[in-house]
């Protein structure tokens, strides 16, 4: 979109506001405007946050930024994550977190690390090529009348001048202390996680030095601490804070070289930058009043110990934007109801497993530390120790999904669909650069009638059948393995590319796309039906 002045705010309409332009709202502002709704992104900083924050993402947001265009350029922020380590004080292993090798199930590295700024750069540039988008700094939301009809007051920060602007929806992205979530009188529920800790970047020189090769989480009842290997020369320690600290004493130059003395010294690298947090662990109580939502951290808060703050919060961003775009476009209200039924229980579990491996890395009293190390010693003994990340966290387990009789999910429902690579007229592309951006219905080795595509057809499914035009890879078997995991043969995937359900024949097909038709409200031909 053209440069937009506040003055002229009076006379615009959007229909979509994103309060917050940190990597939660600006991934938003992306994703709306790619799908053509109208949006304007406001933010009260003038820039991007220059602090340290978020370090790490899953393939799932990967292939978010894969899906608005900017996956090639972040190639430069973008690392693949190392393993995990815990080590007790003695440096013996007590766990280990590992990633799946390639063949990459979801088409990118289960883990990454990136640098934050830089991303978030390369988001804002996105945003600002597109028609839709409207971008404005230096602006604070300052009032929401009628959440169900938003009327808004925005205020300049420089000039002091207010507007008044009346949209469709608002989503609040504007972080912990969220605006947006006060001014809706909505609470946290507290999972009772509070720690202080101070984060430190570091950029190292070309001088040899002995540090780790993996990330560790150092158990030590003295001062648990964490180290991690960023993109390039950068490195991140974080440090537990001890009782009786306060962060105007830890977070100075001299206490924080002497943190860093057992690994590096002056002159052997630079501190970038550093900043003290308050760990927490909350959930707010709603996600919605009205036609506002909430999403990142203004309605979940996470300990950083599996890296899922930025994380959880591009999934929000994910699964509201198509809904949001499908009810502009006519499709029934009650599509967005189902962002909270799907992503608060989600974050919840994650928040709660995330909260127990805090209290595991975050133990000073050393009894209760021995005790922890000797049962954790015995785990990996028992090769019982070593796990991959992303089996921790489960998938959607109800809303927008293929549901059985009795309400569970549907074989593969509420997991994301696997993305391998495909041939398409000889060229190698990954699957989601063919699929368009909304429904579609991936087969393999099964031909659909006539009827079947019909049906599809009229509830705006886009069919792929693989094996003709487009081609899997060879050497790559991610999507037949995880449907022959669900004894399937076709999937329907939702916008957000997460399957709706698998079935194994057409007539199973038929169900699933009966479903689909129940929530979108769309009339279907019982003739067609009755004939597939």
């Amino acid at each position: 979109m053209d440069t937009i002045e506040f003055k002229q705010l009076r006379k615009s309409r959007f229909d979509v506001v994103i309060v917050g332009l940190g990597p939660i709202g600006i991934t938003l502002c992306n994703l709306l405007g790619s799908l053509g709704v109208s949006v304007l992104g406001i933010d009260a900083r003038d820039d991007i946050f220059a602090l340290p924050r978020a370090i790490g993402m899953d393939h799932e947001v990967m292939r978010v930024f894969q899906s608005i265009g900017v996956a090639s350029d972040l190639s430069s922020v973008v690392g693949e994550y190392r393993d995990s380590e815990y080590r007790a004080a003695d440096g013996t292993l007590l766990r280990k977190f590992i990633s799946p090798q390639s063949p990459h199930r979801l088409g990118w590295p289960a883990y990454l690390t990136f640098v934050q700024p830089a991303l978030e750069r390369v988001l804002r540039q996105k945003a600002e090529t597109l028609s839709t988008v409207a971008l404005l700094t230096g602006v604070e939301l300052v009032a929401i009348d009628n959440p169900a009809e938003p009327t808004l007051s925005l205020r300049q920060l420089r000039t002091g001048e207010t507007v008044s602007l009346t949209t469709r929806f608002v989503v609040g992205c504007d972080g912990g202390n969220s605006f947006v979530r006060r001014t809706l009188e909505i609470g946290f529920e507290d999972l009772i996680f509070d720690q202080p800790w101070v984060v430190i970047d570091v950029i190292i020189g070309d001088e040899p030095l002995n540090l780790p090769e993996t990330n560790v989480q150092f158990c030590h009842p003295a001062r648990p601490h964490t180290f991690v290997v960023l993109p390039g020369n950068l490195r991140r320690w974080e440090f537990m804070m001890l009782p009786g600290e306060t962060a105007e004493e830890i977070n100075q130059p001299d206490r924080i070289w002497g943190l860093l003395a057992p690994w590096i010294k002056p002159g052997q690298a630079e501190i970038w930058r550093s900043a003290t947090y308050r760990f927490h662990a909350l959930v707010a109580e709603s996600w919605r009043m009205g036609n506002v939502f909430l999403a990142g951290d203004a309605c979940h808060m996470t300990p950083p110990f599996l890296a899922q703050g930025m994380v959880q919060g591009i999934k929000d961003a994910s699964n509201l934007a198509w809904k949001i775009a499908h009810v502009l476009k006519g499709c029934p209200a009650k599509l967005l109801d189902t962002y909270e039924q799907e992503r608060r229980p989600l974050v919840h579990k994650v928040i709660s497993i995330t909260k127990g491996l805090g209290e595991v890395i975050c133990e000073i009293d050393e009894a209760r530390a021995k005790t922890r190390d000797d049962t954790m010693k015995a785990l990996m003994a028992e090769g019982k120790g070593i796990l991959v990340r992303q089996s921790l966290f489960p998938p959607i387990s109800g809303g927008f999904i293929g549901l059985s009789e009795n309400g569970l999910p549907l074989a593969g429902a509420g997991e994301p669909c696997p993305q391998p690579r495909v041939l398409v007229d000889g060229k190698l592309v990954l699957l989601d650069d063919v699929l368009g951006e909304g429904f579609a219905l991936l087969t393999r080795d099964i031909v659909l009638s006539a009827a079947g595509r019909e049906l599809a057809t009229t509830l705006g499914v886009a069919v792929f059948d693989f094996g003709g035009h487009y081609g899997l890879h060879e050497e790559d078997h991610v999507l037949e393995d995880w449907l022959a995991e669900h004894n399937a043969r076709l999937v329907l995937v939702r916008p957000d590319r997460v399957a709706f359900a698998v079935a194994s024949d057409e007539r199973e097909l038929v169900d699933v796309l009966e479903q689909l038709a129940a929530w979108l409200e769309v009339p279907t031909n019982r003739a067609a039906r009755q004939a597939c």
